[in-house]
C-alpha cells in the first residue's frame, strides 16, 4: 500500500508547460494523464471540478500560488499525485474562503487517493512540500518532467 507522497509521484503525471484557459482546463489536462494511465476513471474531472466550486483549493503561498484539488475516491482505481506547471497563471478560489477571493496559480497538484482516510495525510504531506524553501519557483523553471521529480525528491529526502 502506498504511503507518502513520494510513492504517488511519477514523471508521467508531470506536466510542464501546461496551457489551460481557466482552472478547469487546467483540471481537465491533469485528469487525462490519470486516466491515460488507469489511475481514474473519466468521471475525476467532473467529480473534482464540482468539489471545486464548494469547497476551493487555492492556497496562497509564496511566491507562486498553488492549488491541491481533489474528490473522494468515488473514481479513483489507484492512488496518485498529478503535477501540473503552468505557462500562465489561472484563476482559483482560496480555500477557506466563499469563493469570492481568487489567486493566479502557476502549480497545480492534483490528488487522487484510493482510500478516503489518507486523504488528509497526503493533502498534509502536500502543504508540507509546497511550504519548503525554493521549491515552488523551482518547479516553476523547471524544463521538463524529469527535472520537476528530481526536485521534489530532493526537497523529500
Amino acid at each position: 500500500m502506498q504511503n507518502t507522497l513520494m510513492d504517488l509521484l511519477k514523471t508521467d503525471h508531470i506536466l510542464v508547460n501546461v496551457n489551460a484557459k481557466d482552472a478547469q482546463e487546467a483540471i481537465q489536462a491533469l485528469t487525462a494523464a490519470l486516466v491515460e494511465t488507469g489511475h481514474v476513471l473519466p468521471g475525476f474531472s467532473e467529480d473534482v471540478w464540482k468539489r471545486e466550486q464548494t469547497f476551493p483549493t487555492g492556497l496562497p503561498t509564496q511566491p507562486l500560488a498553488v492549488a491541491i484539488p481533489h474528490a473522494d475516491p468515488d473514481h479513483v482505481n489507484k492512488s496518485a499525485v498529478c503535477i501540473g506547471v503552468l505557462n500562465a497563471p489561472v484563476r482559483f478560489a482560496q480555500m477557506g474562503t466563499d469563493g469570492s477571493t481568487l489567486l493566479d496559480a502557476r502549480l497545480i497538484f492534483l490528488l487522487a487517493v484510493k482510500e478516503r482516510e489518507k486523504q488528509v495525510e497526503m493533502i498534509g504531506q502536500l502543504v508540507k512540500l509546497i511550504q519548503t524553501g525554493s521549491l515552488l519557483e523551482d518547479l516553476a523553471q523547471a524544463k521538463d518532467s524529469a527535472e520537476a521529480l528530481a526536485l521534489i525528491h530532493k526537497t523529500l529526502a
